[in-house]
């Protein structure tokens, strides 16, 4: 005895209605993501201002001459950092995109390191120069007297 199957050849309701549902739900909860970087985008910032910091304390550190290096060259203002509208986008600088929603502020105004590396500028009764980045998170950079530049 042969059975004979009948095959399908489209989808059920039951299936069609569950996966519409699916998608509304992915839909409501993702998208908004993809078209904001709300939350996200202070620790890109924060990786930035540790990339700028490390790379002008090296710059520092690796010129010593001061000839061929002047000492504004090697100096962080708040105004690199993006905190003022005087913002230019090199290596040099973090500039904060309007659309964003992130502040900077910072302990000192004007920031360099010596040929050792270590910070030159920061407040006296603070143990390390602080860079705080504020959006939905408040997440901070700290440099510390030694020359240390960690995310605290």
């Amino acid at each position: 005895m042969v059975r004979q199957y009948r095959s399908s050849n489209g989808f059920t309701l039951v299936e069609l209605i569950v996966v519409m549902v699916l998608l509304g739900i992915l839909s409501v909860t993702l998208l908004p993501r993809f078209f904001s970087g709300a939350g996200t985008s202070e620790y890109q910032y924060r990786e930035q201002a540790l990339a700028v910091l490390r790379r002008v304390q090296l710059q520092a550190m690796q010129c010593t001459d001061s000839v061929f290096c002047p000492e504004a060259q090697l100096a962080l203002s708040a105004s690199a950092l993006g905190i003022t509208a005087d913002c230019r986008n090199d290596a040099t600088h973090l500039c904060i995109a309007s659309r964003d929603n992130v502040t900077l502020s910072a302990n000192f105004n004007q920031l360099s390191f010596d040929t050792l590396g270590r910070p030159q500028g920061c407040a006296v009764a603070s143990p390390a120069c602080v860079i705080t980045i504020t959006g939905r998170n408040s997440l901070q950079v700290c440099i510390e007297s030694q020359g240390y530049i960690r995310s605290c």
